[in-house]
């Protein structure tokens, strides 16, 4: 059962990366046929897209990169969103979350995932940790929600589940007309 878990989340992080790509890809054809449109979105799927490509398992396997080992891929996952959310910060940079909601999913759905990743690797190397409890199945959930999350907005970049009215909420912003 364990080989067969292995088998399914190699793809399923293969076809999460593909998701970024086809975000890139849309994000760049809508925006090249504005004459000098804004292409913020279309930055911000690149970046998604090699982030993840770098991190994919079927990737590694195929350029025979033994980095993602079981101990360091928690560790290179969060320093690849870290790494991801600075970038981010500078493409947008000076953009707004109303004209880009997707910034917000991203760097949320970035913050939540590099967040599991540190607490998976503190679980299984620092805590030595090797039997599943309730904080694993919480980890394969969450950031699978996360990654769904991330590519919804980039395609459609709005405020789909209300996360800018609540960021505005709590800092006591006015809505925007």
């Amino acid at each position: 059962m364990a080989e067969f878990h292995k088998y399914v989340s190699a793809y399923l992080a293969t076809f999460i990366m593909w998701g970024f790509l086809m975000a890139f890809l849309y994000n760049m054809v809508s925006k090249s046929i504005v004459p000098n449109g804004d292409k913020t979105l279309m930055w911000i799927s690149l970046t998604m897209f090699l982030s993840y490509l770098a991190s994919d398992p079927l990737t590694s396997a195929t350029f025979q990169i033994e980095s993602m080992s079981y101990a360091t891929a928690y560790i290179v996952w969060t320093a690849l969103d870290l790494t991801c959310i600075g970038a981010i910060l500078l493409i947008s940079k000076g953009k707004s979350i109303d004209s880009y909601p997707a910034k917000l999913y991203v760097l949320l759905g970035l913050l939540i995932n590099s967040s599991l990743f540190i607490s998976m690797y503190i679980d299984i190397n620092i805590l030595e940790n090797t039997e599943e409890w309730w904080l694993w199945g919480f980890y394969t959930v969450t950031v699978n929600i996360m990654d769904a999350m991330m590519l919804i907005a980039l395609f459609s970049n709005k405020d789909f589940l209300g996360l800018v009215r609540l960021y505005r909420r709590i800092r006591g912003q006015a809505e925007s007309a």
